[in-house]
């Protein structure tokens, strides 16, 4: 009789059982089809050594993969590389013209790239205010910030949000975060009029919030510093848009679109 009464509840959790291992089964031939595991391994490592093999990367773009797939590692090559190889860059668009691919994207991390390097081998006497400004912002060069996506994560792959973020809650001195602009009204102020450069923490409570887009790695990371703390801390985390990978090269195309370059692949005719 136990068996009997237990058969309704067993059903219904085979049902979902189920739901889970069909979900699965289709992810797991959708990553196979497009070596998504290969793609994520190679980006990654190209974040540690600052660079790919000229072969490996070609062999990549000329692979298994989605046109998206190939757009972002293309993208991806391009942010972690040192310096621009004018010859492999090259290489990197004919091979994406060669899977039709549209370049609108790649184009413009491109020119922004060249752009940086440019700025970053400039005398800082030149440079222009917006420049400094964002110097001081990040509190690192924008020549640093372009050298690769590598210098965005410590070693453990902690995202530069969540330290800053973390550091800020600290509220100890921190070269991490000498940069920030504090702003408490209950602070006494300076002759510039602005509250002291440190915050007086430690603190349990913070608003994160993205002026552009966000995405949940970010969301998802400042959720594991929570977990990870001793005692209990409340982060919440917001931005004008959440953007996926492919809303995020979207927007890039866009702004390639405006500045004339790169273009879209030929569209098949009819007749």
């Amino acid at each position: 009789m136990s068996a009997v009464n237990s058969l309704p509840e067993l059903t219904a959790r085979k049902q979902v059982i189920d739901k889970h291992t069909n979900i699965a089964t289709v992810l797991l031939s959708e990553i196979k089809e497009r070596l998504l595991d290969s793609f994520a391994k190679k980006e990654y490592d190209m974040m540690v050594r600052g660079g790919i093999d000229r072969s490996e990367l070609l062999g990549v773009l000329r692979g298994k993969g989605s046109k998206m797939d190939k757009l972002r590692f293309s993208i991806m090559y391009l942010i972690s590389s040192e310096s621009i190889n004018q010859a492999e860059v090259e290489s990197v668009e004919a091979a994406l013209r060669e899977s039709e691919v549209d370049t609108r994207a790649f184009q413009y991390v491109k020119k922004i790239k060249a752009l940086n390097v440019s700025l970053a081998s400039a005398n800082s006497a030149s440079r222009s205010n917006i420049v400094d400004w964002a110097e001081k912002l990040y509190g690192q060069s924008i020549s640093a910030v372009t050298a690769g996506v590598k210098n965005l994560l410590s070693n453990d792959r902690q995202l530069a949000l969540t330290r800053t973020v973390e550091a800020l809650m600290e509220g100890k001195p921190n070269p991490e975060i000498d940069s920030y602009l504090v702003f408490d009204p209950r602070a006494p102020k300076s002759s510039s009029g602005m509250s002291s450069s440190h915050l007086k923490g430690p603190f349990k409570e913070a608003i994160v919030f993205m002026i552009g887009g966000g995405n949940y790695v970010e969301y998802g990371s400042l959720q594991e510093l929570v977990q990870r703390q001793q005692s209990v801390k409340h982060v919440i985390y917001g931005t004008t848009e959440i953007l996926t990978g492919e809303e995020f090269v979207e927007q890039l195309a866009l702004l390639g679109q405006k500045m004339g370059l790169g273009g879209a692949p030929p569209a098949a005719s009819t007749q």
